[in-house]
């Protein structure tokens, strides 16, 4: 437009705090022609939720202004103050280039004009800036650079915005003290804004960046006859799943963000992420195992400055297990499981022990949900379980849930096989007895006649039953009777009918049925959103997940497939009304007792459904799964699915699995051939040989 071709690429380096905006401009015609270039960036300098809160007070604190040594804007606050804290401000802000500074600003009243905003500033009116330092007002930070290009020339810029790190900084509360830990900041910018001067080190960066992002997500490579599901599963999963591992809940468009990472979705996020990247899950375990006390609970989460408070929803301690379980089944590491690591010791439990080994810290969590029972003899729910809109079925302590109990069960066995694996019998036999006593209440209390119950209130009542005008049926308790195994042959035709007739719909599987429509004091928030939106019965695409799950256990492939294209971000088929973005999955989709916005996206990025999504599909469907005795093939297939492959790291070796289904089967391995000798089973032993491997398998009735 206007005979001038723009260009911006914004991207963070791989070890430098800050983000690196490249751009290009080019003069489209044949005469020459002066420009003005412009970076602006508004700064926050703070806490987030506390500049929300008091914006007119913390704007006091902050400073911002023209460095003629680093050549930069730098900006910082007199001192931080984070829930009440005071302390001194941890390094600087920094806003440079690589161009001869024409003019610069950091008054945003003075950059817009009294009147304006930034969509219209007064600054760019003026052929110069004002060149405005600022202290004690909305701080903004602009560079201004005027330049000429010939006819079709075209030249690059590069802004760097960022914050000098941590281990940089001295924090200490003397006068002298700060003063030196600002110039050891000071040396820290110009080290950075000096490293990306060059336009040319800038591409290097950027092309290292490509890489290593290509390296991280190309690990496991999947060939469907379905091109959408090879895109999400070979590139957008894995991105979403690193993001997801990193940053927990953080980044959104829908929250403000967080100052750390929550425990349960944290742990799960981990697990979905092992056939990735093995090594980040082992270092996350030991930081998760810190997070439990002696007496078995956990914290919810953590963040740079510590621990956060006891959660007061029940059911976090079995997510452990189950990482800890396929980290073993993923590396063949079971050294793990005698490592020593701290008790979280604080105002909630401070007595017990100082350390113990993983396997304790497991056995310990699961003791706690054991023993935490109520008027059923099933788990306490306490302010929630997996469902945090049920805040306020246990808050008087009695409230039990059935899907605690359900999820225990599953725990309970896998930390039988983890001690199986060490020759801990004794406690191997009690978690097999305790597996079975459990699975006998859940079968007598849980059973509604049709489906099973959600849970029960604190006042007994329960809800998830036929007997309730709103919340009859809940997905998550009947998806998980089958995930747990807890469920009879005879009642899983009952269950699977009744998801199908109460819970299915054109855009996925609503949580429950029917929505509330009245807040419910027994029950919580859960009562409090419209009608189809979050927990209130909108089609929660991990939930979704869970049953897609329950389906490939079953062997129903085609089932599965078709549950998963309908949460799919890249199958919808009315974009206008999904809205979010079409590469990563939803929180939620707006379910069908929304009045108009049935189908519409939530949430995205938010979600453990990206985790979940990729184990399924690379472990589940293609089937390439992790066992303790090394890889086991069992494929779980829609019939129309002829041929498939799959690539995959594992122990030290690659295999590449071709999947050949001329009949049509869902499940069934007929044979399967590694390197082209046929094998016994279907569980290749790992070669740890650093090589390739080749691995066909033909689907059919036969060894599995």
């Amino acid at each position: 437009a206007f005979g001038v071709t723009s260009e911006i690429t914004y991207f963070v380096p791989r070890e430098e705090p800050c983000e690196i905006w490249k751009v290009r401009i080019k003069n489209d015609t044949r005469r020459k022609r002066r420009f003005s270039l412009y970076g602006f960036v508004e700064w926050l300098i703070g806490e987030y939720f506390l500049e929300l809160r008091i914006h007119n007070i913390t704007t006091l604190y902050n400073k911002v202004w023209w460095d003629g040594e680093t050549k930069a804007i730098l900006g910082k606050k007199t001192a931080s103050w984070e829930q009440g804290n005071i302390r001194p401000f941890e390094g600087l802000v920094f806003f440079g280039s690589n161009f001869k500074m024409d003019g610069y600003e950091c008054l945003k009243t003075v950059f817009t004009g009294r009147y304006n905003d930034i969509s219209n500033p007064d600054g760019l009116k003026n052929e110069a800036l004002k060149n405005s330092n600022c202290e004690g007002e909305d701080a903004v930070g602009v560079l201004q650079h005027n330049f000429g290009l010939d006819g079709l020339e075209e030249k690059e810029f590069v802004f760097i915005l960022g914050q000098t790190p941590k281990e940089t900084e001295v924090q200490n509360e003397s006068k002298s003290a700060s003063l030196t830990g600002q110039a050891e900041s000071k040396e820290k910018v110009k080290e950075i804004l000096n490293k990306y001067q060059d336009v040319i080190q800038v591409r290097k960066e950027l092309d290292a960046v490509r890489r290593d992002w290509q390296e991280k997500t190309s690990l496991i490579k999947v060939e469907t006859p379905d091109k959408d599901f090879n895109t999400l599963v070979n590139t957008w999963l894995p991105y979403q799943l690193y993001i997801n591992a990193y940053w927990s809940r953080n980044p959104s468009y829908y929250h403000g963000g967080g100052p750390g990472k929550g425990y349960r979705c944290s742990v799960q996020d981990t697990e979905s992420i092992l056939s990735l990247n093995p090594e980040f899950s082992k270092k996350r375990i030991r930081e998760f195992a810190s997070l439990i006390r002696p007496d078995g609970t956990n914290a919810v989460g953590w963040s740079l400055d510590g621990p956060w408070d006891q959660s007061p929803m029940k059911g976090q301690v079995v997510w452990f297990t189950y990482l800890v379980n396929a980290y073993v089944k993923e590396t063949g590491d079971t050294n793990i499981l005698k490592e020593k690591t701290p008790y979280l010791k604080d105002k909630w439990c401070e007595k017990g022990e100082d350390e113990g080994t993983i396997i304790e810290h497991i056995y310990k969590q699961l003791d706690y949900s054991w023993n935490d029972r109520g008027e059923h003899d099933l788990p306490r729910i306490g302010r929630g379980d997996w469902n945090d809109g049920l805040d306020m079925a246990g808050v008087k302590g009695e409230g039990e849930s059935v899907m605690i109990a359900q999820t225990l069960v599953r725990a309970l066995d896998q930390a039988r096989e983890l001690a199986e694996l060490i020759n801990d019998n004794k406690k191997a036999e009690e978690l097999k007895d305790r597996v079975k006593g459990l699975t006998e209440i859940i079968n007598v209390k849980g059973w509604d006649g049709e489906w099973y119950l959600r849970g029960f209130k604190d006042s007994g009542e329960p809800f998830g039953s036929n007997k309730n005008k709103e919340g009859k049926i809940f997905l998550n308790t009947q998806a998980w009777a089958i995930l747990s195994g807890i469920v009879p042959k005879e009642r899983l035709k009952k269950i699977l009918e009744s998801v199908d007739k109460h819970l299915d719909s054109e855009h996925g599987l609503a949580l429950f049925s029917p929505a509330y429509s009245d807040y419910d004091p027994e029950l919580g928030r859960i009562a409090m959103f419209a009608k189809g939106t979050k927990e209130n019965a909108a089609i929660f695409c991990h939930a979704n997940l869970f049953k897609i799950a329950a389906d490939l256990a079953l062997g129903r492939g085609q089932r599965a497939w078709l549950s998963l294209k309908k949460i799919m971000p890249n199958k919808q088929k009315d974009y206008e009304l999904y809205k979010t973005e079409p590469y990563v999955f939803s929180e939620y989709l707006i379910g069908p007792e929304h009045p108009h916005l049935f189908g519409e996206g939530a949430f995205s990025w938010l979600t453990g459904t990206a985790g979940w999504a990729y184990m399924m599909a690379t472990e589940w469907m293609l089937g390439a799964g992790r066992d303790f005795e090394g890889l086991k093939i069992d494929p779980c297939l829609p019939p129309s699915w002829k041929k498939c492959k799959i690539r995959r790291p594992f122990r030290g070796a690659t295999y590449e699995i071709l999947i050949e289904n001329p009949k049509g089967m869902e499940q069934g391995v007929k044979e399967i051939w590694v390197d082209e000798k046929k094998i016994e089973g279907n569980l290749i032993k790992p070669h740890r040989d650093g090589k390739n491997h080749k691995v066909k398998v033909v689907m059919g009735k036969g060894d599995r």
